[in-house]
């Protein structure tokens, strides 16, 4: 629980990044023991009205190593999205929503949707074959499918 709230204050921290940064980094918090990498936001979507963008974060603190995929819907001024569940054949993915902006990388052109955490065994088969699962609200669902690239950008930030 506790490095989950160090994962929220990596967060924070990201928009305060340099845009130059936009393509995926690193970050290191020295005051709280966090580290951690990110990668650049892509689509994973392909929803014709929705523009839904994702980046991996691998974040560790005191040695525990926590991995999300994190969901940003592009504003339009018109939508906000909002969903309370994330599966993936017939299993329920730990999902967390978020609320407000979605600043990440140095811009705030986003909304905060929520981030999927990932185990290290769907983490390991995410970066193989992609994650893809389906976001669950009461009036309707929204397809995810993040590929497997993402994943490996994220693997080989954090091997360096």
């Amino acid at each position: 629980m506790v490095l989950r709230h160090a994962l929220a204050l990596a967060l924070l921290l990201l928009p305060a990044l340099p845009a130059a940064a936009q393509g995926g980094g690193a970050l290191q918090v020295t005051e709280t023991g966090v580290s951690g990498v990110y990668t650049a936001q892509v689509r994973v979507s392909a929803h014709p009205h929705h523009v839904i963008m994702g980046h991996v974060l691998i974040v560790t603190r005191d040695g525990e190593t926590v991995r999300a995929l994190v969901l940003r819907h592009r504003d339009d001024g018109v939508h906000r999205l909002s969903y309370a569940e994330a599966w993936a054949g017939g299993t329920r993915l730990p999902f967390r929503r978020e609320a407000g902006l979605g600043c990440t990388h140095g811009h705030c052109r986003d909304r905060a949707l929520g981030m999927v955490y990932l185990s290290a065994a769907l983490f390991d088969r995410a970066v193989v074959a992609g994650l893809a699962f389906r976001l669950v609200e009461r009036s309707g669902t929204l397809d995810i499918a993040a590929p497997a690239s993402l994943f490996r950008d994220a693997t080989a930030r954090a091997a360096r």
